[in-house]
């Protein structure tokens, strides 16, 4: 099995492929002198302002900033993680890649995958030919009612799971399958008498696919017209949890919809997998769907790679507004983890009894106009608490009052607070603005700033910053750091000598690196360090920390992580200094300027994306 792609190759394809042929299937390019200009794909311009550079293979967009090498565009034009879009360029070029050699245990788990795989490909398959067998004809009724073509089932690869009870197991164990691979990717179940019987039976079939297209689980519906006897099965049956599929990490359509969702910035997520289908054939392509679980950290994780907003399309009842609370605080722990881009959440409020695929059937423009129309999360939520609430009295309206501003003290944003107590809150309680803020402070809720937090420091101790979650979570890491090169020097990677006290954001964390190299670096004796601290809180300190136990068990791949996430910091900072310089400069007038920003901008990414990949 295929490895990580060589660097050399990644390195020779990057100065090979041709950026002008690459980008110009997507906009059309005119020649500038030694430049190339067109209209931007990644925002909607009159007047071209999008410039392509062949020597060097960059890009820039002097009206929304985007910028970066041919790796960069097709990552962010298609949607691709770095070695998708690597393999595509090379797909485009006719260059044929190299790998590197896997260990024995990496070639074992890359070998147990594809075997389930392809045991997942191939249950789709006996599905997908079901359904346009003579037996399929109920599930092809069904999507006909629906308002769903062929067309629309091929896109999602659809099929049909026969109302039998050993079908599917039958003809994959014909086609050489094992049992055991069967029972682990949930396709089969094993009987009281050893044998095997299909989990999905008289099912139209969903299958569910990760971000690179591989099947990895199943949803299947009950239809009607279907005679289950006796047994009144779930509407809805998903694939159980298996080493493949994790429910909590996947999204439904996800390979159909990344190239809308990267094109819009925007996600629309649903609970339903017809919902998904009716919005892309209405052209809603950047549509998604839960499957059988709220949106957590994991399914936030995943469309922050792509998306910068997402649209929450839910139930307009109680489970509906839950799912939206716990979106939200999925969405707020992802902030806080630093990981991935900060989504802004919105709630689509579908009329009652209706769904998505409800909505979009009565005309594109309505669906259209409520996805732009979409309120944010946290006045949802206010809503939905005060429209329960008893505003008739004095003592309903407090304690509406007090409700609403714990929910508005969960919203990091002091900005977005002040408005939303006014406009909300004050509002929607109908009280004056001064009376929420004066109720706020004795709540002890701060809504004109941003509020000291309790942070943990690499003290140990306690203090109140300024900071936010994505500052403590900062803070966080810097101690780990420290943590390792106290407590296993041995397992420091080499780019542990690039950090700088200046890597480092808290006061205390940057006093302790500073002992630690004045004592000789991580190794040295304890005594030395001690020695090296400037006072008596320091060094309590840097004991701390050396007798501190691991939260998890570190390895060498943590520690390395840990170290390069703050040379990582360093170097978006610098990439941000960069990209805000281009936009500074005139494209005619600093040509040679531009040039050699795009050149500098184009090795502090390639640093950044090196020491971004890191092996889990």
């Amino acid at each position: 099995m295929a490895g990580r792609i060589l660097k050399d190759d990644i390195e020779a394809l990057r100065r090979q492929a041709d950026i002008v042929s690459v980008v110009g299937d997507y906009t059309q390019l005119k020649r500038a002198g030694g430049r190339f200009k067109g209209l931007c794909p990644f925002h909607t311009e009159k007047t071209p302002s999008f410039t392509v550079t062949p020597d060097g293979n960059f890009f820039h967009c002097f009206g929304c900033g985007a910028s970066g090498d041919i790796y960069d565009f097709l990552i962010r034009i298609e949607g691709l993680e770095f070695p998708e879009a690597v393999e595509s360029l090379a797909r485009r070029t006719g260059v044929s890649l190299r790998y590197e050699e896997l260990s024995s245990r990496e070639r074992r788990a890359i070998g147990e995958r594809s075997r389930l795989v392809a045991t997942t490909a191939a249950a789709m398959e006996f599905f997908r030919e079901r359904l346009y067998a003579e037996q399929g004809a109920v599930a092809r009724d069904y999507l006909k009612s629906r308002g769903f073509g062929r067309s629309d089932a091929e896109r999602f690869d659809l099929g049909y799971a026969p109302n039998d009870w050993e079908a599917c197991s039958r003809a994959l164990r014909a086609a050489g399958i094992a049992e055991r691979e069967l029972i682990e990717v949930g396709v089969s179940v094993r009987t009281d008498r050893g044998g095997l019987r299909d989990r999905f039976r008289g099912r139209l079939m969903f299958p569910v696919h990760d971000p690179g297209g591989d099947v990895i689980g199943f949803g299947g519906r009950i239809l009607p017209g279907e005679d289950y006897g006796d047994f009144e099965p779930p509407k809805y049956l998903n694939s159980p949890e298996t080493p493949l599929y994790k429910k909590s990490r996947v999204l439904y359509g996800v390979p159909q919809a990344r190239p809308d969702i990267v094109r819009a910035g925007e996600v629309v997520i649903c609970e339903g997998y017809t919902d998904v289908m009716a919005l892309h054939q209405a052209g809603f392509g950047n549509a998604v769907a839960t499957c059988g679980t709220a949106v957590g950290l994991e399914h936030l994780k995943l469309i922050s790679r792509y998306a910068q907003r997402a649209v929450l399309a839910f139930d307009a009842d109680a489970a509906g507004a839950q799912a939206a609370e716990r979106a939200w605080e999925a969405a707020r722990e992802l902030g806080a983890q630093g990981q991935g881009t900060a989504l802004e959440l919105k709630v689509l409020v579908l009329p009652e009894g209706r769904d998505p695929a409800d909505l979009v059937r009565e005309g594109v423009e309505g669906m259209q106009s409520a996805v732009a129309e979409a309120t944010p999360v946290v006045p949802f939520l206010l809503r939905r608490r005060l429209t329960t609430a008893d505003l008739a009295t004095e003592e309903g309206r407090t304690a509406a009052l007090r409700e609403a501003l714990t929910v508005l003290a969960r919203e990091p944003d002091p900005d977005l607070r002040r408005e939303w107590a006014r406009s909300e809150v004050a509002a929607g309680v109908g009280v004056a603005y001064d009376f929420v803020t004066t109720t706020a402070r004795r709540m002890d809720i701060e809504l004109d700033r941003h509020e000291g937090v309790a942070v943990g420091t690499p003290t140990g101790a306690v203090v109140r910053t300024g900071t936010g979650d994505r500052d403590r979570a900062r803070v966080r890491r810097e101690r780990d750091v420290l943590r390792v090169a106290l407590q296993h020097p041995g397992l420091l990677p080499e780019e542990w000598h690039e950090v700088s006290v200046d890597d480092l954001s808290h006061p205390t964390a940057k006093a302790v690196l500073t002992a630690l190299r004045e004592a000789g670096g991580p190794g040295a004796p304890m005594e030395t360090v001690l020695e090296a601290a400037g006072d008596d809180e320091l060094r309590a300190t840097i004991r701390a920390l050396a007798l501190e136990e691991e939260p998890v068990p570190v390895d060498e791949s943590a520690a390395r992580w840990r170290v390069r996430s703050l040379l990582v910091d360093r170097l978006e900072s610098e990439r941000d200094a960069l990209r805000g310089r281009l936009q500074q400069l005139n494209h005619q007038r600093d040509l040679d300027e531009l040039l050699d920003v795009q050149r500098r901008l184009g090795e502090v990414e390639r640093r950044r994306r090196a020491l971004a990949e890191v092996p889990e």
